[in-house]
C-alpha cells in the first residue's frame, strides 16, 4: 500500500475513480494524504484541483475546508467530517456519510446511511435501503429501491418514490414543503402538540393512534387528517396505508438506530485511539496498522447491518404474533355462547425486554420468537382455566 502526502492544500480535491472501497475523511490543517493500491495523484497547475485515481481500495484524508467531489467508486464508500460541500456521482456498494455540509448524491448501488449534515441533502437513486437523519436543511430524494427512514429533518422534505416502506420521525415546520410517495406503507411518529394536515388519496388505508380529525372529500377523491390546529400540509401522493403513532411507539422504530449509534460511538473511539498511536511510527508500521483498521471497520459495519436486520426480523415476528393472537381471540369468542373476556396480550414491557435480550445477544431471533409464542400461549391457557 502506497502513501502520498501533500502540504499547503487549499484547492478542491477530485477523487475521480476508485476501483475498490473508498474512505474519505476530513482533518484539521492543510495536508492531503492518499493511501491505497497504487494511487495516482495529479495537479496540472498550482491553482488547479488535485485529481486522485486508484485501481483498488483508497483512503483519502483532506483538509476539512476544501471542496471535495467523488466520481466513481466500485465498492463501498465512507465520507466523514467535511466542513464543505460534497458531490458524489456513483457508489457501487454501500455509502455512509457522517458530519458534512451540504451533499449531493447521484447513485448508490446498495444502502445509504447519512447522518449529521449541516445543509441541504439531495439524493437521486438508492438501490436498496436508506437512512437520512439529523439534517439541518432540506431533503430531496428521487428514488429508493426498498425502505427509507427519515428523522429530524429541519427543512422541507420531498420524497418522489420509495419501493417499500417509509418511516418518518419529523417535527413538521410551518412554511415548509412536505411530499411523500411510497410503494407500501408509511409510518409517521407524531410529536406531542403537533399541528399539521395530512392530505392523501381517499382509497388509502389509515390508522390514527393519536388525537386527530379525519375528513373525506368524495368530490376531490381525498381524505384529510388534521392534527391540532392544522398547520403545514403533508401531501401523501401514494401509499398502501398511513399510520400515525405517538412517542410511545418509538422503541420499535429506534431499536436499529440504538444499535447503530452504539457501534458508531465505539468505532469512533477506536479510530481516535489509533490515530494517537500512529503519530511518530515508522511509515511501514503505519501502513500495516491502517490496513488492520480498515478490516476492523468493515467488520463493525457488517455487524451493524446484521444487527439492523435482526431488529427488523424481531419487529415483523411480533407483528405476525399479534395477528395470530387477534385471530385466536376472535375464534374463541365465536365458539363460546357466554361472554368471554379477551385474552390479555403480551405487554409492551415484556416485548421490549425480549427485544433488548436479542440486541445484547443473550438470545437468538428464533429463541425470541419461541419465547413470545410461549408467553401468549401461557396467558391464553390461564384465561381458559378461569372461564371454566
Amino acid at each position: 500500500m502506497a502513501r502520498l502526502e501533500y502540504d499547503n492544500v487549499y484547492v478542491p480535491v477530485v477523487i475521480q475513480t476508485v476501483g475498490g472501497d473508498l474512505r474519505l475523511k476530513g482533518r484539521e490543517g492543510d495536508r492531503l494524504i492518499v493511501e491505497g493500491d497504487d494511487p495516482q495523484v495529479e495537479q496540472i497547475a498550482e491553482d488547479q484541483p488535485y485529481v486522485i485515481n486508484s485501481g483498488g481500495d483508497c483512503r483519502v484524508t483532506v483538509p476539512t475546508h476544501v471542496t471535495v467531489s467523488v466520481g466513481t467508486v466500485g465498492g463501498d464508500a465512507k465520507v466523514l467530517d467535511l466542513d464543505s460541500r460534497v458531490d458524489i456521482q456513483a457508489v457501487g456498494g454501500d455509502l455512509t456519510v457522517r458530519n458534512v455540509k451540504a451533499i449531493q448524491v447521484k447513485t448508490v448501488g446498495s444502502d445509504l446511511r447519512l447522518k449529521w449534515a449541516d445543509g441541504d441533502v439531495s439524493v437521486e437513486r438508492v438501490g436498496s435501503d436508506a437512512t437520512i437523519r439529523e439534517i439541518n436543511g432540506g431533503v430531496w430524494v428521487a428514488s429508493v429501491g426498498s425502505d427509507l427512514y427519515l428523522r429530524n429533518i429541519e427543512g422541507g422534505c420531498v420524497v418522489e418514490n420509495i419501493g417499500s416502506d417509509l418511516v418518518l420521525s419529523i417535527d413538521f415546520q410551518a412554511d415548509m414543503q412536505y411530499r411523500f410517495s411510497a410503494g407500501s406503507d408509511i409510518l409517521c411518529r407524531i410529536q406531542p402538540d403537533t399541528n399539521a394536515r395530512f392530505v392523501l388519496p381517499a382509497g388509502t388505508n389509515i390508522r390514527v393512534d393519536v388525537p386527530a380529525e379525519v375528513e373525506v372529500n368524495e368530490d376531490e377523491g381525498t381524505q384529510t387528517i388534521t392534527l391540532g390546529e392544522g398547520g403545514p400540509t403533508v401531501h401523501i401522493n401514494a401509499a398502501d396505508s398511513l399510520r400515525l403513532v405517538g412517542e410511545g411507539e418509538e422503541y420499535m422504530i429506534n431499536l436499529g438506530v440504538q444499535i447503530e449509534e452504539e457501534l458508531e460511538t465505539r468505532l469512533s473511539s477506536l479510530e481516535e485511539q489509533l490515530s494517537k498511536h500512529l503519530e511518530g511510527l515508522d511509515e511501514r508500521i503505519q501502513v500495516k496498522a491502517l490496513q488492520f483498521a480498515s478490516q476492523a471497520e468493515k467488520f463493525a459495519e457488517r455487524a451493524q447491518r446484521q444487527a439492523e436486520r435482526t431488529a427488523e426480523r424481531v419487529r415483523r415476528s411480533l407483528e405476525r404474533q399479534q395477528s395470530k393472537n387477534k385471530r385466536r381471540a376472535a375464534g374463541t369468542r365465536a365458539s363460546v355462547s357466554r361472554p368471554v373476556q379477551p385474552v390479555e396480550p403480551v405487554t409492551e414491557q415484556e416485548r421490549l425486554m425480549i427485544l433488548q435480550m436479542v440486541q445484547e445477544n443473550k438470545i437468538s431471533i428464533e429463541e425470541a420468537e419461541r419465547l413470545l409464542s410461549a408467553l401468549d400461549e401461557s396467558q391464553s391457557q390461564s384465561q381458559q382455566r378461569k372461564q371454566k
